[in-house]
This record gives structure tokens, C-alpha cells and sequence, in this order.
């Protein structure tokens, strides 16, 4: 069967086995962890479920391992998955970065408990290991028990020793219970013990809060004393300890980056409608939007074995408008100014605790008041827009009483937000814009270290150069790039192009739009370029420095310049396109081509 033109890209979870080597006091799966290993139906899921969400137009563009605990299997089992991860990602990177997101590495989440046997395979395959323990470490003798009952805390911290010798990518994550902060003290030493003495970075260290679950009720008879989640007041408190006890140190820093990220947009749990994107897939086919959802059948997608797979995509989205329909919304979020970032966070523990807000309000509020910047607050306007697409998209029964606009001043159809229009699907499915938006094409070399140019659309970050006049710059050049959308008949007339701009704004166009002033354009045909380069290993070079010296009048002091670098063809298609499609012009109204913006000092 022909394979579909991708249509989106999803986030991957694969739980190879829901057995669980030791027995969490607060696990959220209840008995569902004492379910026997099945190594070959854990191999053979895998590369089944692989193979239908590519065939059929979905793209993971993260695929991690979770568990139960993914270590209780044999290495020879976990070797198989780790071959299919690493043969998925190298068939399929280009195609995942078409998409806007970075290449990952296999990433598995553990508990340690076995990690030392494991410890040369996942070196071998660079792998990125997320480690879960209980801080203060009393704690997690107490509670992170093996299945007999017994302590794990010995085995546990001679593993944490060896995974900071550990080469490859690794952060330590925590669950904090309600006794855990009545020992922040503690708490806080553990996380300098682990920094310092025993070695491992925990500028990367996660936060996460047990939340009170309905399976894990049901396998012990009740709450544990201790377990109980924090309330959103508590979780303040634990923050602002951890604030004050780390501020001015080496970790004030993976304090406001990393230790609370969990709550913030970047995650799941703050996605308007998760199961959009967030898929869960089980060895025996079962499929569910997360590992706390495993928990429940009110979040189940469906069986990769018994249902297709447009119908687990479709499920996954109707299944959390279900579950949001059934919670309804907190008035005080209606009009926060904030609900834009956190959309009522996430929708399982609020089924689990029938909570009508996030269980993290006021966490989520106090980090995004301490980064005003990053996190500005709404206005009432634009609070009510959040509001409008969130009952959209979870197509709210009861939609909430909200003051009608006067006019409608804007009329953008519904269509521009579907995956399928987005910029990352028609990019994946256009191999001439794969190109035009790839990073592999030009680089830019500053007294030789070197910037490779990408799409200023795309970019997540941005590199700003501050370029002296007689400073090396050089252009590296792929000569590929004269081939995109350019036979071999008329590539003697495609040429290099080069566009300068500055950060003076005028009025441009029809639209009246402020804009970036134009300084020039440099266009140097191929024929022409290939005497002006020099060839290194495959590549050429071109001397930069001597046009933007030329025109160095033009570079005004303390204001941004802007660099752009792509060929006539590209340059070409780029503009057919806006005119074929009215998505893409819309999405890439701004130059796409690849960039980069200096000063001149």
C-alpha cells in the first residue's frame, strides 16, 4: 500500500511492558504493573504501530519509552527496540524537522532499579535517560519500595553514581507528596548532595506532584497517609522554598529553565485538547493518551490491532472533548489572564479529582509572574479569544456567557487551523519546500566558527552576530542547492541570491504593513559563482565580508541587520507557492528563506 502524504506530527510514547520491578506507594497504575513480560509482542507492537502511523500520514517526532519499567526487560529485548527507535529516526529526520522539531535522541523513562545492567547498551545507542527518585532520599526508601516492601534506596543511589559517569543526555525527576514538604530542608540538601557530591546535573532536575488516583485507591484500600497530592496553595509554598533556598547559586538557573517546566505551555498539560497530538501505545496494542491515562478506560484511544488508525487519531481528540464536556470550567478562569497558557491544565487529574481548574493554578501563576517577560498576561480581549478557541476545539456544550464583539473584524475560516494546512504538514509534503526550509543548504562562517542558516519562520532560537568590518566572513555554500527545483538544462541560469535587510521599519504594500527596510540584493549566477569560490570538500566558499563591506554606509550603529541566503529557483517557487496556496502565504507572509542577523561594530 502507497504510504499518505503526512498530515501531522505526533508525540509518541511506546510502554514496551506494564510490569514494574518495585511497588511506588503512590503509583497511579495500581495492580496494572503486575502484568507478565511479553518480549515478542513488546518487538513486534512496536514496529507494527510504527509502521501504520507513517503509512498512513502521522509522523512521531519524539518516540520514548515508558513503562511499567522499561530496565525489567532483557537486554536483548530492550537492544530490539533500541534498533527499531534508532533505523525509525534515521529514516525519518528529514521529514521530522519539515515538521519544525529537532531530531531526538531515544529517550526511555526509569526507575533505576536495574539500570546497571543496562547501563553499555544504552551508551551504545545514546540513549537519553529520565531517572525518577524520591527526594529527600529517606523518602524514597520509604515510599519507592520493591515489590516485596522492601528498600530499594542502596541499590538505587549506587545506580545514581553510576549514571553520572553516564555520557549521554540524563536529568533526574521527582514526585512530591504531601509529606515530602514537610521536608523541604532535606529536600533541599538532597538536591545539593546529588549536584555536588555524588556529580549529576541538577540544573536538569523535574519536578512532578503525585495526584490522588482512583487505581491507586483501589490496590491499596485507600490513601496512603503521606501520599496525598498537594493542594495548589502547598505547591506554592515547596516553589518558593526552592526559589529562596537556591537563589544566587549554581542551580538558580535550572530552577527557573527546568525544575517546574512540567507546568508551563511547552507541555502536555497545558495543550488546549491533548489528545490532538499526545499518543500512548501499549505492547498489546492498546492505545491511550498518556501514562496517567493508561490508568483509565475514559481515556482509551482504541487498539492498533482492531481499530484503524484515522480512527484512534480521531478518537483521541473526541475522547478529551468528552472528558472536558463532562468537568465544565471554574468562572474565575474565564476571566484570567492567563488561561491562554494554561487552558485548565491537565484533563485527567482533573477527571480523577473532578476539579474544574488546574490542579496547578496557582503554581502556574506564580511562574509565570516571576517571568513577565516570557509569560506576559492577557488582556480581557485577547482572554476571551483563548476562551473561545479552547470551547472550539473541545466543542464545549455549554459555552460560557462572553460579552459579544460589536463586529466581526476579522473573518479567517476555520480551515487554517487544520493539521493538514498547517505550515510543518504542507512543508513535509512539498519536497521543493523541504529544501527552501531546511538548514543543510548555507552556513555562514564568522572568523571561522560557523552558523548554519535556517528559516527564520522555523527557528525556535536565534543566533545574533556581531560582525567587525575586517572580520572574516564567509558564505559555505552546498552546490545542491542550485538543484532544487532546477533540472540540469537550466541550471546554468539559477544563481545565488542575497538579501539584506535592517531593522528600520517602513510602510510596504498594499496591506500597509511595517516592515524591515530593504538595503539591496546580490544575485550572482552559478556560472559566475563558481570562479568566485573556493572548493572545500565538497563545498564552496564565498567571501561575504567583501559585499557587506561595500556596503558597509548602510549599516547604522545599535540597529539589527538581517541576512538572507537562497537561490534564484527557490526564491521562485517560494512565490508560486503563495500564489497556489492560500495557507502557505498566509503562514509564510514573512520572508522563509534561511538567515541570520548580526550588527556591525
Amino acid at each position: 500500500m502507497e504510504a499518505q502524504p503526512y498530515k501531522k506530527a505526533i508525540h509518541l510514547l511506546y510502554v514496551p511492558t506494564l510490569f514494574c520491578n518495585m511497588g511506588c506507594q503512590y503509583c497511579y497504575l495500581g495492580d496494572e504493573t503486575q502484568v507478565k513480560i511479553d518480549t515478542q509482542k513488546a518487538i513486534e507492537t512496536l514496529e507494527y504501530a510504527i509502521g501504520e502511523f507513517t503509512q498512513k500520514g502521522y509522523i512521531p517526532y519524539n518516540l520514548s519509552f515508558h513503562g511499567g519499567e522499561v530496565t525489567a526487560l532483557p537486554s536483548s529485548t530492550l537492544e530490539a527496540l533500541f534498533k527499531i527507535a534508532k533505523n525509525y529516526y534515521r529514516n525519518h529526520h528529514p521529514i521530522i524537522e519539515s515538521f519544525g522539531y529537532q531530531h531526538n535522541p531515544i529517550h526511555i523513562k526509569t526507575n533505576l532499579y536495574t539500570f546497571d545492567k543496562h547501563y553499555a547498551l544504552c551508551e551504545q545507542y545514546g540513549v537519553s535517560v529520565s531517572a525518577s527518585i524520591d527526594l529527600p532520599l529517606f523518602l524514597h526508601e520509604k515510599y519507592r519500595v520493591n515489590r516485596e516492601g522492601g528498600s530499594t534506596l542502596e541499590k538505587i543511589l549506587n545506580n545514581l553514581k553510576l549514571l553520572a559517569t553516564y555520557p549521554h543526555h540524563k536529568k533526574i525527576s521527582c514526585v512530591v507528596t504531601r509529606e515530602h514538604l514537610e521536608h523541604i530542608d532535606a529536600f533541599v540538601a538532597d538536591i545539593n548532595h546529588l549536584h555536588y557530591d555524588i556529580g549529576l546535573d541538577m540544573s536538569r532536575f523535574n519536578i512532578m506532584f503525585g495526584f490522588d488516583s482512583l487505581r491507586n485507591e483501589e490496590k491499596f484500600g485507600g490513601k496512603i497517609e503521606g501520599t496525598q497530592m498537594l493542594s495548589d496553595t502547598q505547591q506554592v509554598i515547596l516553589y518558593k522554598a526552592l526559589q529562596e533556598s537556591f537563589r544566587g547559586t549554581p542551580l538558580e538557573e535550572g530552577f527557573r529553565e527546568h525544575w517546574f517546566r512540567e507546568f508551563t505551555p511547552e507541555y502536555c498539560c497545558s495543550a488546549s485538547n491533548c489528545g490532538n497530538k499526545f499518543f500512548l501505545v501499549q505492547f498489546d496494542g492498546e492505545v491511550y493518551s498518556c501514562p496517567r491515562g493508561q490508568s483509565s478506560k475514559a481515556y482509551r484511544y482504541g487498539n492498533i490491532y482492531q481499530d484503524t488508525i484515522e480512527r484512534i487519531i480521531q478518537k483521541g481528540y473526541e475522547q478529551i472533548a468528552s472528558n472536558e464536556n463532562a468537568l465544565g470550567i471554574d468562572q474565575e478562569c474565564l476571566t484570567c489572564h492567563y488561561f491562554g497558557y494554561c487552558n485548565l491544565g491537565c484533563t485527567f487529574v482533573r477527571s480523577e479529582n473532578q476539579t474544574h481548574k488546574s490542579y496547578t493554578c496557582a503554581l502556574q501563576k506564580a511562574i509565570y509572574q516571576d517571568n513577565p517577560s516570557r509569560y506576559p498576561p492577557f488582556a480581557p480581549d485577547e482572554v476571551e479569544s483563548h476562551v473561545r478557541l479552547y470551547c472550539y476545539e473541545n466543542k464545549i456544550a455549554q459555552l460560557p456567557r462572553l460579552t459579544p464583539h460589536p463586529k466581526r473584524l476579522a473573518n479567517i475560516t476555520h480551515e487554517l487551523y487544520e493539521d493538514k494546512n498547517a505550515l510543518s504538514s504542507l512543508i513535509a509534503n512539498d519536497s521543493v519546500l523541504q529544501e527552501i526550509y531546511s538548514d543543510r543548504l548555507f552556513t555562514l562562517k564568522l572568523n571561522g566558527k560557523s552558523y548554519p542558516l535556517a528559516s527564520a519562520i522555523l527557528k525556535t532560537k536565534q543566533s545574533v552576530l556581531f560582525w567587525e568590518k575586517d572580520s572574516s566572513l564567509v558564505l559555505t555554500i552546498d552546490p545542491k542547492a542550485f538543484e532544487v527545483h532546477c533540472d540540469t538544462q537550466n541550471i546554468v541560469n539559477n544563481a545565488l541570491h542575497i538579501m539584506l535587510l535592517r531593522d528600520t521599519t517602513i510602510v510596504y504594500g498594499d496591506e500597509g504593513r511595517n516592515k524591515q527596510e530593504h538595503l539591496m540584493d546580490y544575485t550572482l549566477y552559478r556560472g559566475s559563482l563558481l570562479g568566485s569560490t573556493t572548493h572545500i570538500n565538497g563545498l564552496w566558499e564565498f567571501d561575504l565580508g567583501a559585499i557587506l563591506r561595500h556596503h558597509s554606509h548602510l549599516l547604522i550603529d545599535d540597529v539589527r541587520n538581517n541576512l538572507f541566503v537562497t537561490t534564484k529557483t527557490m526564491r521562485e517557487y517560494h512565490y508560486t507557492k503563495q500564489q497556489k496556496n492560500a495557507f502557505y502565504h498566509i503562514q509564510a507572509i514573512n520572508l522563509p528563506f534561511a538567515n541570520i542577523e548580526f550588527y556591525a561594530i
